[in-house]
Order: structure tokens, then C-alpha cells, then sequence
């Protein structure tokens, strides 16, 4: 997906687009923001003169508007059923378009693809009668997931059909895992360059939304946005005015209400098979590693360990199972470890900066993160880096909770155009100074603009694109369908436990 440049007139045009559409939100009423966690609905009403205040329980059965909202259900049949539909190819003419919906998808004669649809609010895309999509077949695979009556019912898939905001919420926390995964990877757009790119600075790029506008019985605009937390906590925001106005007015707000995600569940919450594998003290070779007054013995680490260098050098580290011990006392010793893409940044943030100033910290995640997509092998289905100061340091530790909130904040999103580099105190020519941004993030830089200086002729890109993996599709669907009767014969053995989401499968380079 092509990235957002950091070009000076781009910024100030951003900028006044911004301040223009806050203006018009304004004049409006006050925005609500409610989330589903632990079986109960929290909803608050946003203010800018004051901290979000909490609301009547009886406002979370007020029906609103679903504006764009279903389009996001019929994602998800298509990707529960393993639907291969056809791309939608717009109109060449304004007469086979009469509402102008093929703007909102492609240029005339040219085609979107499923993700993109979803992203940029492609509305002929997911219409069921395109996608050959029965009234009896929709009901089946949502009745498996829901039992919402507007969800079970495919009459009400339209703009104007009404909810309440309870409904909504636990309609999002029962989509499929799966479907959930990908509708997370394809909205990715929607918030860094769709209509959430002026409120992304604030909100991040670890909270996924679809946006969605309609109007009032009183005929006023409405809208706003719907999704998950990184964690996989459904919320709901909505305001007076376009959804694109009400991000860009109430983003700040929004985003010091929102609730804290929890991050050490955000990787599992996700279905994140993504996954790093690191060489640990590459440079710095080990003599023993003690668990106690006993040497540990080789096979996966629990638990707090001492590490003797063969420089003489001790260190006390913990591992809560990510980490693998290999060599015995025949063999100089080895550790190892595997982790997801987030884990990784944010130890190597703890390792080489900091998660404060929290600006700074976000524009070292970005460029840890881009450093090991472009240095990194891609090997038995993760990647695989050395933690080593000719590469960038990785903490051997539990990632801090600070750390990981800064990785996933800004979740996926890598520089792209350019080689990364980074430095402690260095700057240079594509090239981060850690002393610097500090600096400049003490003085009121957003990470954007630390980027942007550090960056010049980079660009803001999704990292989800940027995959060794060739997809088997065929295989995935073969895969799905069959585990379903696998499923139903294990789940009588002691400790079976079904997988939340298929497994990716990928095509071999070789072999």
C-alpha cells in the first residue's frame, strides 16, 4: 500500500484540512464512545473542556444509524465461507452508476479487490446479489457467531437499518477469528490514509476501525467509526458530522478515553502469526547459564537465569517460555528466542532507547521496526535477525508494558524508500539520533515530524503487505473444511484445544 510522504506541503495541507473539518464537527453536538469488555458496555460522552464522563446504561441501547458498518459483516461471511468472488470492476458510464458509489472504489473500467473494498467503503462491492450471497446462507454462517436479530436478518444489511450500540459492540466481539485477523490487516488503510488519517497521529495504527457516515431522522450528518482495540476490544465512537470530521475533531479526546489496551494479550487477541526469531549475545559468547546454584539444562527457559560470559561478564535475565536454551557442558552454550514482530520491537526499544518521551519512543519502534524488515532473513516462516550491535540490540527480558504500548501503537507501520538507520547520539543521512529525538519530543515533536527529520525522503507504509509468504489458498480452504470434522473427533481427547483461526499456508521458494 503506498505510503504517506513527509512533505512539507503535504503536512500544512493535511493541516488545514484537518482544522477545517474540527470546525465544522464543532458546530455540532458532543460525540459518545462506548466499549464491550468482560461482558459489560462502558459508554462515556467526550468533551474537550472536560475528561469523558460516564453514561446512563440505558444509553447503550440507544439505535444508531449502521451507516457503513455492514459492509464489515458481509467481510466476514466472505472470508468465514472461503468465498472466491470476483473482483468489482466500476462503471464506465455515470448512467450505470446513478448514486456515484463507484467513486468511493476505482477509476472508471478498473477494478478493487476485497481488502481495498473494505479499506476505501466500496459499497457495490459487497452487495449480496453481487456475491451470489441467499438470505438462507447468511442466516446459517451468522447464527453460528450471533444471535443478533438484525445480524441474522440479511434485509436489514443497509445503511439506514438501526441498532442499538450494545448490539454493534457484541455483533464485532462474535466475528470468526479469521475474519477478524484480515478485516484487522485491510482496515489498516482506512486509518493511516483513508478517513482516519488525520486522527492516526493520535490514535495509532494498533486500533483498527470502519468508518461510517448517515444521517439523523432530523436530517444531520452522523458518524464516526467501528472496531477493535489492539487487544481485540470491540468500541464503538460516534459524533455529529462525516466520519471523517468526527475523527479528525474528537481524535484527541478520543484518544484519552479510550480504555488501555491490554497489551500482553494484543498478539493472541489478533490471531498474530507473525513471528521473529532472535540470536541472542551473537557477539558475546556464553560459558554457562544457572538456574539456581545448578547449571540449566538445554530446552526452553522459565523462570529467572544468571549468564556467564566467557569475557567473564554475568547477567540475570527472565524468560516466560519465549526463550531456548541449546549446548550443553560439552558444547559452548546458545540462547535463542522467538517472539512476535511487536515483542521484538518493543525489546528492542527497552534495549536501545527507551519508552520515554513517548514521541521519540513511537519513531524508534517505527525505525526498529523497518530496520528488521529490510535486514532480516525470512526463514521457516519467521524472521530471523541476530541480537547484536552490528544489527540492533534486542532486550533478552519481557518486553516492559510501556514498551510494548509504544510498539503497538504504532502497529505494522514501517518507513519505506529509503535504508533505516539508527544511532545513540549519531545522526546522519537516513540515519535517527536517539539524543535527538529525545530532544525534539521534549520540545513538542510528534513522532511523524522526528521521523520526518530524521527521514526525508521516506514514506509512511502498512508492513502487512511486506510478507515472505505466498498464500495457498486452495490449501488454506481444503484445510478449514476439513479441520471442522478433525475438531469434532479431538475435542473428546484430554487437552485437545482447536486453533482460533487457520493456519496460513505458504508456498516453498525451493524444495
Amino acid at each position: 500500500m503506498p505510503g504517506s510522504r513527509f512533505a512539507k506541503p503535504l503536512q500544512a495541507l493535511l493541516l488545514s484540512a484537518a482544522m477545517l473539518a474540527m470546525a465544522q464537527a464543532r458546530a455540532g453536538q458532543g460525540a459518545q464512545l462506548a466499549w464491550l469488555r468482560d461482558g459489560k458496555v462502558e459508554q462515556v460522552s467526550l468533551s474537550d473542556a472536560a475528561p469523558a464522563q460516564p453514561m446512563a446504561s440505558s444509553a447503550a441501547n440507544e439505535r444508531v444509524p449502521l451507516g457503513s458498518l455492514w459492509k464489515i459483516f458481509v467481510y466476514a461471511y466472505l472470508v468465514d465461507t472461503h468465498a472466491r468472488e470476483s473482483a468489482y470492476t466500476c462503471s464506465t458510464s455515470s448512467q450505470a452508476d446513478p448514486a456515484g458509489e463507484d467513486r468511493y472504489c476505482c477509476d472508471p473500467g478498473q477494478s478493487i479487490a476485497r481488502d481495498p473494498a473494505l479499506a476505501q467503503s466500496c459499497a457495490p462491492y459487497f452487495a449480496p446479489a453481487r456475491l451470489g450471497i441467499t438470505a438462507t446462507r447468511w442466516t446459517a454462517m451468522w447464527k453460528r457467531y450471533s444471535q443478533a436479530p438484525w445480524l441474522l436478518d440479511m434485509a436489514h444489511l443497509g445503511p439506514e437499518t438501526e441498532a442499538s450500540v450494545t448490539d454493534i459492540l457484541e455483533a464485532l466481539q462474535s466475528m470468526p477469528p479469521q475474519a477478524r485477523k484480515e478485516a484487522r490487516a485491510a482496515l489498516l488503510q482506512t486509518g493511516v490514509e483513508g478517513y482516519g488519517r488525520d486522527a492516526w497521529p493520535q490514535l495509532g495504527s494498533g486500533i483498527r476501525y470502519k468508518t461510517y457516515s448517515w444521517h439523523r431522522p432530523d436530517g444531520s450528518a452522523f458518524g464516526g467509526a467501528a472496531g477493535w482495540l489492539a487487544d481485540g476490544t470491540p468500541f464503538w465512537f460516534g459524533a455529529r458530522g462525516s466520519s471523517r470530521a468526527a475523527l479528525a475533531s474528537w481524535s484527541a479526546p478520543l484518544a484519552k478515553a479510550l480504555p488501555e489496551p491490554r497489551w500482553r494479550e494484543a498478539g493472541h487477541a489478533n490471531g498474530d502469526a507473525s513471528c521473529v526469531d532472535v540470536d541472542f549475545f551473537a557477539r558475546y559468547p556464553l560459558r554457562a547459564v544457572w538456574k539456581g546454584d545448578a547449571r540449566a539444562q538445554p530446552g526452553t527457559l522459565n523462570g529467572s537465569y544468571r549468564l556467564q560470559f566467557a569475557n567473564g561478564n554475568w547477567l540475570t535475565i527472565d524468560s516466560r517460555g519465549e526463550l531456548m536454551l541449546t549446548g550443553n557442558e560439552a558444547a559452548q552454550p546458545a540462547i535463542t528466542g522467538r517472539m512476535t514482530i511487536n515483542d521484538y520491537v518493543a525489546r528492542v526499544v527497552d534495549r536501545e532507547g527507551g519508552a520515554e518521551p513517548v514521541q521519540a519512543a513511537r519513531a524508534l519502534a517505527v525505525a526498529a521496526r523497518s530496520y528488521l524488515l529490510q535486514n532480516a532473513h525470512f526463514e521457516g516462516a519467521c524472521w530471523h535477525i541476530a541480537d547484536s550491535s552490528q544489527t540492533q540490540r534486542v532486550s533478552p527480558n519481557p518486553p516492559t508494558d510501556a514498551a510494548l504500548a509504544v510498539a503497538w501503537f504504532t502497529d505494522d507501520i514501517v518507513l519505506t524508500g529509503v535504508p533505516v538507520h539508527y544511532h545513540g547520539n549519531a545522526a546522519g543521512t537516513n540515519r535517527l539520533s536517539w539524543k535527538a529525538a529525545k530532544d525534539q519530543a521534549n520540545t513538542g515533536w510528534s513522532f511523524e515530524r522526528i521521523l520526518g527529520q530524521a527521514y526525508p525522503k521516506a514514506a509512511l507504509a502498512g508492513a502487512g503487505g511486506h510478507s515472505e509468504c505466498t498464500r495457498l489458498d486452495a490449501a488454506e480452504t481444503w484445510l478449514a473444511h476439513a479441520a471442522s470434522g478433525w475438531n469434532k473427533r479431538l475435542e473428546r481427547e484430554p487437552g485437545f484445544e482447536a486453533l482460533d483461526a487457520t493456519p496460513n499456508i505458504c508456498a516453498l521458494e525451493q524444495g
